[in-house]
């Protein structure tokens, strides 16, 4: 069977050149026997917009999304990530997400405990992050959500979306996030996530799995408990009590966001 033609964007803002140039580096070593095109879209008009231009742009079946400090971590990722598409059925192919330990071991212990989970490597329902989508289903769903999600919940929002076309896949191709993180920088993206969210509740609920417990988190001071909950045991306990003492902040900034996103039914910071 041909290769499909693959389009690849990258949405930029503010980029690490460093990083980029790994990006751009790796990009041009895949070993991939179809066409490929980078499309580079650096408008600072929200992750959905950027996403939704760059498919709008592109001249292939398949595109994927490949955010600036996200680097493909074999030669093999890219037609790893597309041979699943061979299967008509598939309308999205997704990539592992590893965060690299020289990343994570500067980080100050509280950053740390907020991040524990998505420590070593993680794989989400569906993600930007090395995400791969069938180019006529995501017209046929309208894009990403640009309206309801700017900046966050757009990938669950179209996960709910595309489960209902066809197969998503899980194959084996990874990038490795090059993002590194400081406490109150990802409170304050904790807080984009947890606006995201509220708005999913909103619109999705039951369609949403394990929404009831995100909404138990929202709930003052009650929500303490759940957030105790979700600390990630399998991964050590080495980070148990810097955790319990971020779970005051994240609480705070939880309630805000995913009541502001929930009750205005859209993602709106």
């Amino acid at each position: 069977m041909k290769s499909y033609g693959v389009s690849i964007v990258l949405p930029l803002f503010k980029p690490d050149q460093k990083v980029l140039n790994k990006v751009i580096d790796s990009l041009k070593k895949q070993q991939y026997k179809g066409k490929v095109e980078i499309i580079q879209i650096n408008e600072n008009a929200g992750f959905s917009h950027q996403m939704n231009l760059g498919i709008k742009k592109s001249k292939y079946p398949i595109v994927v999304m490949l955010p600036q400090d996200c680097v493909p971590s074999t030669k093999n990722w890219l037609s790893n990530l597309i041979e699943p598409f061979k299967d008509k059925e598939v309308v999205a192919s997704v990539s592992k997400v590893q965060l690299p330990e020289e990343l994570w071991q500067p980080m100050s212990i509280f950053a740390k405990a907020l991040i524990l989970k998505e420590r070593g490597t993680i794989t989400s329902l569906l993600d930007g992050k090395g995400g791969a989508y069938r180019k006529s289903v995501m017209e046929k769903i309208g894009l990403f959500d640009e309206k309801t999600f700017k900046t966050a919940g757009e990938d669950f929002d179209t996960y709910i979306k595309l489960k209902k076309i066809g197969k998503i896949a899980y194959p084996d191709a990874k990038v490795l996030h090059l993002h590194p993180t400081a406490f109150v920088k990802r409170i304050r993206k904790d807080y984009q996530y947890a606006n995201g969210y509220g708005a999913l509740v909103r619109i999705y609920w039951n369609d949403m799995p394990h929404w009831y417990i995100g909404l138990f988190k929202a709930i003052p001071v009650m929500g303490i408990i759940a957030f105790g909950l979700t600390y990630p045991f399998r991964k050590g306990i080495s980070l148990l009590v810097p955790f319990l003492f971020t779970i005051p902040f994240s609480h705070i900034f939880y309630i805000y966001g995913f009541w502001k996103g929930f009750l205005m039914k859209r993602q709106t910071v």
